[in-house]
């Protein structure tokens, strides 16, 4: 299957506020060797701030956050999602893909009507190299170079990792060199690391996970918290009802039969407890699975041998009551969450019904004079509401006047801080944050950043005199 190597340079840091400047994406063959690139900016939206620091890091201008001849941020998802989707089918691997880069590329398709789950759908699967170096660097020692950082512990940044193994990344955090140091180091870990990457490429299909897990009566998860590897072996008890990826299992550290006594009320506060004596993760977001016999040493369970790990995991397989209860009380207590009032922050909320994906379809093969009229259909309000976003951002002049009106008052609320409480950086907020960097900051990166910090400073200006 061939691979698709991406990374984004966005304008802050939170998934769903936060939005895509600029993305880069390279298809390979399964050798990886290079076929075809493609790379893409757009301009800001209206409503979003970019902030300073981002801004510093990757060296976007306020001319670029504005230049006319990018793309809208509609337009430019729309281009991504057909390139992407002509490249399929294929294994999409970006460095912390999974936690951030795909987030926002869902985010992106969301917002703009389109279907968000293009990188593990249709034939898609996923990776990333940021967990698969972080496993190569226990399991393979001495495979990679990992450079220290200033807590004396590897460092997994991509701008520090790849220099240290012998790529020229003069150009870090430019979306195409990023793809490009990306691809260089997965090259080193199918060569250097072979076991890791073979590991990785079984446990990018979900089918392979969900076999695994059932099969093995143990097995270890090694997951890395604050840059550390922590390692569980454990034992499937169940699966989430309203999601079959959510695999649910029990740290063998623990002695099964010490639950069994608990009643339904006292389990549940048990469960809740650090540390977690049952622990959940997804098959299809890439777990670090490995066979019991090589779990790293550094497991909760070391104090334990396999003999007596074996026999929990022989007890609790005979005892499906004990299983039903631990995995309803784990269930129980996760922590319920009201919607947002915010659109931005639904993704997840619901799948869309086949009448808007349909009328989805209607809305990008329509004039904009016709896309308001298929935006109010939509069912779900969630998509009404982005329909009206992307026409104010695009073709403004295509709302009636009082939408208009009540849009452009949202952005105004939104750039101030004085609507719904969100977590969106404000104008207020990124110009401090220009203060505190400007301060540490000289030559050409000073400049720079004053002409964002003035920018903002005259938006904010003019929106206060708007609102006098």
């Amino acid at each position: 299957m061939a691979f698709v190597f991406y990374d984004t340079e966005t304008t802050g840091t939170h998934l769903h506020f936060d939005q895509i400047l600029q993305f880069a994406a390279i298809l390979t063959t399964d050798d990886l060797v290079e076929v075809e690139r493609f790379e893409i900016r757009s301009r800001l939206l209206p409503h979003v701030v970019a902030s300073p620091g981002a801004m510093n890091v990757t060296g976007v201008s306020v001319a670029q956050l504005h230049d006319p001849a990018y793309p809208s941020h509609y337009e430019m998802a729309n281009r991504i999602h057909q390139k992407l989707t002509a490249w399929e089918p294929a294994q999409f691997i970006g460095h912390n893909s999974i936690e951030f880069d795909e987030v926002l590329l869902r985010s992106a398709f969301y917002k703009s009507l389109l279907p968000a789950y293009l990188t593990n759908t249709n034939g898609n699967s996923r990776l990333d190299s940021l967990k698969m170096l972080r496993l190569a660097s226990i399991y393979e020692p001495g495979a990679i170079h990992f450079p220290q950082n200033a807590n004396g512990q590897p460092s997994f940044k991509l701008d520090q990792l790849a220099p240290a193994n012998g790529f020229n990344h003069a150009n870090a955090h430019e979306a195409m060199s990023d793809v490009e140091a990306t691809i260089f180091m997965c090259r080193k870990l199918r060569e250097d690391a072979p076991e890791t990457w073979s590991r990785f490429m079984r446990f990018s299909n979900k089918n392979a996970v969900l076999d695994f897990c059932d099969s093995e009566d143990v097995f270890g998860l090694t997951e890395f918290y604050f840059g550390k590897p922590y390692t569980y072996l454990l034992h499937r008890i169940g699966a989430n009802p309203e999601d079959a990826n959510e695999i649910i299992a029990f740290d063998l550290s623990n002695d099964p039969d010490e639950f069994a006594g608990y009643s339904d009320d006292d389990l549940q506060i048990q469960i809740g407890r650090s540390p977690k004596a049952v622990r959940r993760f997804r098959a299809n977001a890439l777990p670090g699975l490995v066979e019991r016999d090589d779990a790293h040493p550094n497991s909760r369970a070391k104090e334990t041998d396999f003999d007596e790990i074996e026999d929990r995991a022989r007890r609790l397989s005979q005892n499906d009551a004990l299983k039903a209860r631990l995995t309803a009380a784990y269930l129980a207590s996760k922590t319920e969450y009201d919607p947002s009032p915010h659109v931005e922050e639904n993704l997840y909320a619901d799948f869309p019904s086949d009448a808007d994906k349909q009328r989805m379809l209607e809305f990008h093969d329509a004039d904009w004079g016709d896309r308001y009229a298929i935006a109010c259909q939509f069912e779900d309000s969630r998509y009404r509401e982005l329909g009206e976003r992307i026409i104010l951002a695009d073709a403004p002049d295509s709302l009636p006047q009082n939408r208009r009106r009540y849009w452009r008052q949202h952005v105004a609320d939104r750039l101030l801080g004085t609507g719904p409480a969100c977590e969106a950086l404000t104008l207020t907020s990124a110009i401090q944050q220009a203060d505190d960097l400007l301060a540490n900051l000289q030559g050409e990166q000073e400049a720079l950043l004053r002409a964002h910090r003035d920018h903002l400073v005259a938006q904010l200006q003019e929106l206060q005199m708007q609102a006098a």
